[in-house]
């Protein structure tokens, strides 16, 4: 589902201008949990009360990315990426002008609602856009997210340290600016979708991998429970376990951050040198032993750690992807809202889980659950199997393809 090589240099600018959609919507989907610490502080929230506002900023992708998704495979839906980011702008400029704690529920789930219209329609034109490279053009794409993760905190930091809660209104300028750059390069590039009656002809040739996709599934959820759950209990660990503030929390959530965007790329590229399951696994018996280790170090000795967990959380991002799309060539939108959507919601609700374990024995102890997670994705990685619909090239074991 390639462009044609004459195409290329315009598929090109195509994908660098999803990835900054893509890094725009990510900004306010991690700003919201940016949020927490200045919330905790100043309205003096509960765990329980954290556990409840994750909930939410990933109920929106949960049920409604699958549908966004949907409707893209049955028609092309490029109205969903400007919408989206204009939405998600809208949701996270209210969090902060709210007091009321169902009205703060409300933004949030408006701004998920946005970020979710946004990701099955960008990572199905990023799709038709990437070279024979399929794993690194698509890890650029989740890089995209993933420096958009990286940078919510920072923004957040630098606009509500000087003016308090109300600071959210600046956020909302880079998705609104992000769906006007959106705007005026989908109309020039005019990229289109392959017609439905070739769709339908690559499905039978290739067939629907609903068991290998479902496993997927599984272990994503599992995986967004590790990411979702560190993004909210690492930084409230910091202020109630080393008294640090929210501004230096969130500076550890940006080192994070940062490391897992690296990784994703990283990850993309390892991949076709080293075979995507070596990239699913590994990563993953390093995340294990470098969570439980947390709880026991100081802020200062936090950093190197935390720079080994996000370079190693995020790897499997774009591969889990890729591995989606090919799973259900046919329904890229629905198998991508669901990867990122559906996996994205069962992450808080297990996140809001561990928000009740959090008040009876605080942040700490919650750590040392989430460090048990990644050996279940590991286990599940292992046992899926390569795509039909991956591209000839792919490399899926690297002792495999030593011995062809």
């Amino acid at each position: 589902m390639n462009v044609t090589a004459s195409a290329r240099p315009r598929a090109g600018s195509a994908l660098l201008t999803l990835t900054l959609g893509h890094g725009a919507a990510d900004i306010c989907s991690s700003a919201l949990w940016a949020l927490l610490p200045f919330l905790v502080v100043e309205r003096h929230y509960s765990y329980g009360a954290v556990g409840i506002f994750a909930l939410t900023a990933s109920l929106g992708s949960a049920l409604l990315q699958p549908l966004f998704g949907a409707h893209g495979d049955r028609r092309e839906a490029v109205w969903l990426l400007p919408a989206g980011l204009i939405v998600a702008g809208l949701g996270i400029g209210y969090v902060g002008l709210t007091t009321s704690y169902p009205l703060t529920l409300l933004a949030v789930a408006v701004c998920s609602v946005g970020v979710a219209a946004y990701h099955p329609e960008g990572a199905r034109w990023a799709r038709l856009a990437a070279g024979s490279r399929i794993t690194s053009d698509m890890s650029i794409f989740s890089l995209g997210g993933g420096v958009g993760y990286a940078l919510g905190p920072l923004i957040v930091a630098a606009a509500l340290v000087p003016l308090g809660l109300k600071g959210t209104l600046l956020i909302p300028l880079v998705p609104f600016a992000a769906a006007a750059t959106v705007i005026v390069a989908v109309r020039r590039l005019g990229l289109r979708l392959p017609p439905h009656a070739q769709r339908r002809r690559l499905s039978a040739a290739q067939g629907q991998q609903w068991p290998a996709f479902v496993r997927l599934l599984v272990l994503y959820s599992a995986a967004s429970g590790v990411i979702v759950g560190l993004l909210a209990y690492v930084p409230l660990f910091l202020i109630h376990a080393r008294a640090t503030s929210p501004g230096q929390s969130n500076l550890m959530t940006s080192v994070l951050l940062a490391a897992a965007a690296v990784g994703t790329l990283l990850g993309g590229l390892a991949a076709q040198r080293l075979g995507r399951r070596f990239v699913l696994v590994v990563p993953q018996l390093v995340l294990a032993p470098a969570i439980a280790l947390l709880p026991s170090l100081s802020y200062g000795a936090m950093i190197p750690l935390v720079i080994v967990i996000g370079l190693a959380m995020n790897a499997n991002m774009s591969i889990a992807l890729v591995l989606a799309q090919e799973y259900l060539p046919v329904r890229m939108g629905l198998a991508t809202g669901l990867t990122v959507g559906l996996c994205g919601g069962v992450g808080g609700l297990i996140v809001a889980a561990l928000g009740l374990l959090g008040d009876s024995a605080g942040p700490g102890a919650v750590l040392y659950v989430i460090a048990a997670l990644p050996l279940f994705v590991a286990a599940v990685s292992a046992s899926l199997p390569r795509p039909a619909a991956a591209p000839p090239e792919t490399v899926w074991n690297l002792h495999a393809e030593a011995r062809r």
